[in-house]
């Protein structure tokens, strides 16, 4: 768990110029088209289950809050399928979705291996609600990852530390795309919502009350751990090796598997 936390860490100070989110009290201007460069990958493509794959490459494509995900989320599905190749990587861009397109780099990664999953974070929201991002971005990376074969999963960012509303919000909109552009979505915000109503005493968040702490980012892999395999978090040993206790452990179960029971990420076509 040390070496976690340096990685960590280390990508934190890195990325501490892209929290993920647009700044707050900065100006917010969105691209009204948000359409250009984006012709590469113009078929929509149904989307497949990939959670039976014998072995399991998996791609994060975002900024900060991705590549912070990467490590933790490396060791939990190593934890829970020791008998499983287990492969997690970043991609070599970072930042917002819509800074990919065309950026040289990001759709010859996509291209590079065959995933069978491919994490989206890093869609543009409004810190303050008065603008709305468009979101062709992310239905064109989406289209990109089904075209590779690979399950598309789009990551609606943890609230910030005191916010009441992003989780819902940030939720509706990731939704909003999946219903244009399918593709599964995971519940994130939700499930930190319902947590800290458990347990408000639990630390989730890193002092600058945006990026996960080392049990926040826990807390989220744990999503993504159930999105990816099909199995229940329950079914993983205990998480004494990142640091938790027994009775944390059982809230962020609970919570995951009831939140993804309310809410399903995934609605797999024919």
């Amino acid at each position: 768990m040390k070496e976690i936390l340096i990685v960590v860490g280390a990508v934190f100070l890195a990325g501490c110029g892209d929290s993920g989110r647009p700044a707050v009290g900065e100006p917010e201007f969105g691209d009204p088209s948000g359409s250009s460069g984006m012709s590469r990958y113009s078929t929509s493509q149904p989307l497949t289950d990939n959670s039976g794959a014998s072995a399991y490459k998996i791609l994060l494509m975002g900024n900060s809050h991705a590549a912070g995900l990467h490590p933790v989320l490396e060791q939990l599905l190593a934890l829970g399928l020791p008998d499983k190749s287990i492969d997690v990587r970043s991609s070599v861009s970072f930042g917002f979705l819509s800074d990919m397109v065309d950026d040289g780099r990001a759709e010859q990664t996509l291209e590079s291996e065959a995933w069978t999953h491919v994490i989206l974070q890093g869609q543009k929201y409004s810190t303050t609600g008065t603008m709305t991002y468009p979101t062709a971005a992310a239905e064109y990376w989406i289209r990109g990852s089904k075209e590779q074969g690979a399950t598309p999963i789009l990551f609606p960012e943890h609230p910030r530390r005191n916010n009441s509303w992003e989780g819902r919000t940030l939720w509706d909109l990731h939704s909003g795309i999946a219903s244009r552009e399918n593709s599964c979505v995971a519940p994130v915000g939700l499930v930190w919502d319902e947590v800290i109503f458990q347990d408000p005493s639990l630390i989730l968040h890193m002092p600058d009350g945006n990026h996960a702490s080392s049990t926040g980012l826990l807390l989220t892999a744990l999503v993504f751990y159930q999105i990816i395999t099909g199995r229940p978090v329950e079914s993983l040993p205990d998480l004494s090796v990142f640091g938790v206790d027994a009775a944390t452990e059982a809230i962020m179960k609970q919570s995951v598997s009831a939140l993804l029971f309310t809410y399903p990420p995934c609605a797999f076509e024919a």
